[in-house]
């Protein structure tokens, strides 16, 4: 059974979690080395990579698209790569890029949400308002991301920011980020067959998997 059950691990989840364990391993290296800032990011950054894993587990809601994988990606490339190994000094590119997928993650996010009331007839939108949402969603985190940055350079003297072109430019990187993932939907929801896009409601169509709650209480009872 407990080979089974490791076997039924997907590619995806595994890389997740090894991805995982690697910035907690980092964890305690940084705390030694004195870099406290940089370890609070760290700490910060592995919660963040948890919460999908234990919103799925306590709350019995499947992340469509391997959110879980692409999330804790952005978080690893931005803490591993980015801060650990210095790529934000020797690459100026990745900065950018990291910029453009972190938006495009998000705004799939959005997209999911704003579809999803869409779908359940909770909300009234035509396509192109389901892209706007979700292009308007992108600017919007990527402003308060912004924002902390200020708060972090002003706080602690540092220089996240690197002047005004930078900040403008990775607003810019969110509206392309925004823009592409909103276009891609919108021409997938067109054109996709109504089975297909019915998947991107079945996660929170299940906020909370009520559902699967009293079915797993009634198959206990059974066994009792």
């Amino acid at each position: 059974m407990r080979n089974n059950g490791w076997l039924a691990i997907s590619i995806s989840t595994a890389l997740s979690w090894l991805m995982k364990f690697i910035m907690i391993g980092m964890f305690p290296y940084v705390i030694y080395k004195g870099s406290y800032l940089f370890g609070f990011a760290t700490g910060v950054a592995i919660i963040l990579s948890l919460l999908p894993s234990i919103v799925e587990r306590n709350y019995r809601i499947t992340l469509p698209f391997e959110l879980d994988l692409l999330i804790t990606l952005m978080i690893f490339l931005h803490t591993f790569f980015g801060e650990w190994l210095k790529f934000y000094d020797r690459l100026w590119v990745w900065d950018k890029m990291l910029h453009i997928y972190g938006t495009a993650v998000i705004s799939m996010l959005a997209f999911m949400i704003v579809y999803t009331l869409h779908y359940t007839k909770k909300l009234r939108l035509t396509l192109p308002f389901v892209g706007l949402f979700t292009i308007i969603s992108a600017m919007a985190v990527g402003g308060f991301w912004e924002i902390g940055e200020f708060a972090v350079d002003k706080i602690f003297n540092k220089d996240t920011q690197n002047g005004l072109d930078n900040t403008m430019w990775d607003l810019i990187d969110d509206l392309i980020g925004g823009t592409l993932i909103a276009s891609v939907g919108i021409i997938y929801i067109k054109y996709s067959r109504p089975d297909e896009r019915k998947r991107l409601t079945r996660p929170l169509g299940e906020v909370f998997g009520i559902k699967k709650k009293i079915e797993r209480i009634k198959v206990r009872l059974a066994h009792k």
